[in-house]
């Protein structure tokens, strides 16, 4: 399949680290990370509102430009950072309702949002979606399904062709109150209960998932980090096929209500011919034989799970950012080997990575990040969406990245 390099000219708004800012494969357009940007780069706007009427902006300008309208979009993310209280967080999430109820039409995308860090002083948003176009979209609302505490447009899934795209599933009742406060066992229940439900309503089961993030919200440190992700795992599972999907696990600041713990979200595709990409002497995960998949291949799409630097016992492998950033990108050209593919396949990066310290060192840290991914990908590259996370599965560990690739016809 084709793909077509989507880099508008004197663009403002795309993250760095690419100048591409979406591919187009057939109907398919994956758009990376947009942030309030002028052309130098610099964040425009001090308050929400600007920041979110630029990044929908902004986005709408690359959806024209790879042949696509804000109708066009099955999916999307809301990465903010705030700080402040509940009440400070609910305000500031209304803004942006305010800003995006006026570009999206009713029924809207799904959508997930999550407090997080960003990569520019000043930056308070940024969104990334997946487009699809001049294909039949069934909307996935299943009858007696958590819901929003207010009323909004947005769905709980698209089925469109093959391919099934899941919003952020929460821990709420059909009033949008959290279910489980305190308790991540139980929340984490909820959450896959849901992304079952909305893989069984687009027709297919947790085998028909092939994507699967789910971002938590856990402050602790040392063995207990290891300690509660496979607490929180051992919930999961129940709901995971075996082998399972590919995906992430990623501590997070928080959620748009501090009593939720967790959220997951999901791509699942309908068939059966599919090839699973598990590389032989690769890391692995700290619970023995729980059959998790680096990465699936199904017809012309490959999902590359959240890779890490790690050993065969999920230990830290590298105490800096460039050494395991390297090792992240050497896995990911593993498990595309396996599938018969290379970095000239990968449409789309994700990169999750923990950056403290002062702005100078945030940019420093994402310099570097950005000078080992040219290593691997060479002009032009994937659309990326880059994050800061408060850390991820297992302890010492600085980055995570996954990938998700079209292969040529």
């Amino acid at each position: 399949m084709q793909k077509v390099f989507i880099a508008p000219q004197n663009h403002r708004g795309g993250t760095s680290g690419s100048g591409t800012q979406a591919v187009r494969a057939g109907n398919l357009i994956l758009v990376g990370g947009q942030i309030s940007l002028d052309e130098q780069g610099r964040v425009v706007g001090s308050d929400i509102a600007t920041q979110a009427r630029n990044v929908f902006e902004s986005l709408q300008r690359v959806l024209a430009e790879a042949g696509a309208g804000m109708e066009d979009v099955v999916k999307h993310n809301i990465y903010f950072q705030c700080d402040g209280d509940d009440e400070a967080v609910t305000k500031f999430l209304d803004e942006i309702d305010r800003v995006r109820l006026g570009y999206f039409s009713d029924p809207g995308p799904t959508t997930t949002e999550t407090r997080v860090g960003l990569d520019r002083e000043g930056a308070l948003i940024q969104i990334d979606a997946w487009a699809v176009v001049g294909e039949p979209k069934e909307r996935l609302m299943p009858d007696g399904h958590w819901s929003w505490s207010k009323p909004l447009p947005f769905s709980h899934g698209w089925k469109v062709g093959d391919m099934i795209f899941v919003g952020g599933q929460r821990s709420l009742d059909a009033q949008g109150r959290v279910l489980g406060v305190g308790d991540i066992e139980v929340q984490t229940d909820h959450a896959f209960r849901n992304l079952d439900t909305l893989l069984r309503a687009g027709g297919g089961d947790r085998n028909s998932l092939m994507r699967q993030n789910t971002y938590f919200r856990f402050f602790g440190q040392g063995r207990d980090v290891t300690d509660y992700w496979e607490k929180m795992t051992n919930v999961r599972r129940r709901y995971m096929s075996v082998p399972s999907a590919a995906g992430a696990g990623l501590r997070i600041t928080g959620f748009p209500n501090s009593s939720e713990l967790i959220q997951v979200e999901g791509i699942g595709v309908l068939g059966e011919d599919k090839q699973r990409l598990q590389p032989d002497n690769h890391w692995d995960w700290s619970i023995p034989n729980t059959q998790f998949t680096q990465g699936w291949r199904i017809g012309k799409l490959a999902f590359i799970g959240g890779q890490i630097s790690a050993n065969n016992r999920a230990k830290a492998v590298g105490k800096d950012m460039e050494t395991q950033t390297r090792n992240v990108f050497q896995f990911i050209r593993k498990v595309l080997t396996e599938g018969g593919l290379n970095e000239s396949d990968v449409a789309k990066l994700y990169i999750y990575y923990h950056g403290d310290g002062d702005w100078n060192q945030i940019a420093e840290t994402k310099a570097t990040i950005d000078r080992v991914q040219r290593e691997f990908y060479a002009d032009p590259g994937p659309a990326v969406t880059s994050i800061r996370v408060s850390g991820f599965a297992f302890e010492d560990l600085l980055i995570e990245i996954e990938a998700f690739a079209i292969c040529r016809d």
